[in-house]
């Protein structure tokens, strides 16, 4: 290949994979729709390949033009953080740090680490991505969040990812006070409950549902699945579910006289970890962020 790409055909081949449409980016690029073909035409020569397929309902990627936009994708993100971090380090911006946690975080130290972060660099807007780490893999690995917290399966981590561990979280059972099983010290006698089981496909609830799959083979009725703790806490507090949560989360916004947490022990615990881009420097805002969030987590009781 004798030349590179130009910026404006990334740009505009980037708007084109998005939309499936030459009108619909070229409207969202405020170009005309003849420029933005003339552009896709030389970016394809350029690259020797063509990259869409186009019929009267769109423009669809071809192989070449898929493999193309996960790069392309990642070159814009990472010119996006390389412009803003040199613009931050000179002070001419107010610069952007995404974050991305499961609700354990949210519930516990996120609070106090935002407001010191915050006190330290008012000037920074700060995005909050919540879920499950499974979910924000895809955006940790394409540059769109700075950095991610959540639960690690250790025999089967990640991949294109590093990996710093935070702290180990033991898991417990939670039901609403009153429920007829509330005191039950013996897991096996919990087999008649309804249950509400959380649900990965990575990190540690796949590792716990592996942990606790002799148990979860004999529950005798079918339970129900999900990634909430909202869906479960609301179906634990309103139609006696009983349901698996980090201990340090067994108390949210202060429910301690609706909740109570079996005496139960011998329950796997979860290591959390951070997480970023294996492909990208860390930012200066996310270095500063995960300083803080060491300390924090490191003094908070789990």
């Amino acid at each position: 290949m004798k030349y590179l790409p130009k910026m404006a055909q990334l740009q505009a081949f980037r708007a084109v994979a998005r939309r499936g449409s030459l009108r619909s980016a070229a409207r969202e690029l405020g170009v005309t729709q003849p420029g933005l073909s003339r552009a896709m035409r030389e970016l394809e020569q350029t690259l020797g390949t063509q990259l869409f397929l186009r019929s009267s309902e769109g423009a669809a990627l071809t192989e070449a033009g898929q493999a193309f936009s996960r790069r392309a994708e990642w070159i814009m993100e990472e010119l996006r953080r390389a412009t803003e971090e040199v613009e931050q380090i000179s002070q001419f911006s107010h610069g952007r740090l995404t974050v991305g946690f499961s609700s354990l975080i949210a519930l516990t130290v996120f609070p106090g680490l935002a407001e010191t972060f915050k006190n330290a660099l008012p000037q920074v807007t700060l995005t909050i991505k919540e879920g499950q780490l499974s979910s924000l893999l895809p955006g940790i690995r394409q540059g769109e969040i700075d950095v991610a917290i959540g639960s690690i399966d250790p025999m089967h981590p990640p991949e294109g990812v590093m990996i710093e561990p935070l702290f180990t979280a033991p898991f417990c059972i939670i039901a609403r006070k009153g429920h007829p099983l509330a005191n039950e010290r013996d897991l096996f006698a919990l087999r008649s409950a309804r249950w509400l089981l959380p649900e990965s496909t990575e990190g540690y609830y796949h590792h716990l549902q592996n942990e606790l799959a002799a148990f979860y083979r004999q529950i005798s009725v079918a339970p129900l699945r999900t990634d909430s703790v909202i869906t479960g806490l609301n179906m634990v507090l309103s139609s006696d579910y009983l349901t698996i949560v980090a201990r340090a989360a067994a108390s949210p916004w202060q429910m301690e006289d609706k909740l109570a947490v079996l005496p139960i022990d011998g329950l796997p615990s979860a290591q959390y970890c951070a997480v970023w881009s294996q492909k990208s420097a860390m930012t200066t805002n996310a270095q500063r962020f995960l300083t803080l969030l060491r300390e924090a987590c490191r003094r908070y009781s789990w």
